[in-house]
């Protein structure tokens, strides 16, 4: 059980601090104490890392979803599979993977999107895999929606960043994705 100790002038106090279980971070758990609180520089710059994903994500989704019909989840899973030769993945599990989703949810999402003829989900009695095909009204709706998508892209983001800005983010996304794939990886 872990404790922790409130001092004040006169006495020590205890209280109980709930256990962590189940934690997985990929180190021990450990207690928040106050001189572990983010510091205002480093809450400000979390902050408006979330502001900045959030804002360019509403904006730019927002940019070909009227036109299209297209979510920003039906783009994410159409761009996935529109890399894949003709248009086709085999398997939940590495399709949700690569989308950093769980099974589930791109379950849901492969339903919805199967509802509205974006893609056809099949099962392979061989492989025991489902195969997910982009339909061609979603080919269509991509081609669109990846013009309206870049040019949102470049007003929302690459008119206002200078070019050293924009190697900043690259670089901090690319060591942020690193650790995260380093601490997922099991061990020989």
């Amino acid at each position: 059980m872990v404790y922790a100790v409130n001092r004040d002038d006169s006495h020590a106090s205890r209280r109980r601090i709930p256990s962590r279980a189940g934690v997985t971070t990929g180190q021990a758990a450990e207690t928040p104490t106050e001189d572990r609180r983010l510091s205002m520089l480093e809450l400000e710059a979390w902050r408006s890392a979330l502001v900045l994903a959030d804002t360019l994500r509403a904006l730019v989704s927002g940019a070909y979803s009227a036109s299209t019909g297209l979510s920003a989840p039906d783009y994410l899973v159409l761009t996935r599979l529109s890399a894949a030769p003709e248009n086709r993945l085999s398997g939940l599990k590495s399709l949700a993977a690569k989308l950093g989703w769980s099974a589930s949810r791109l379950s849901h999402q492969l339903k919805r999107m199967s509802g509205r003829g974006l893609v056809d989900r099949v099962y392979e009695q061989d492989t025991g895999q489902l195969t997910i095909t982009a339909t061609p009204a979603a080919e269509e709706a991509l081609r669109l929606a990846r013009a309206l998508h870049d040019v949102a892209v470049r007003e929302h983001l690459l008119a206002i960043a200078t070019p050293e800005e924009l190697r900043v983010i690259w670089s901090l996304a690319g060591r942020v994705q690193a650790q995260h794939s380093a601490r997922r990886e099991p061990p020989d």
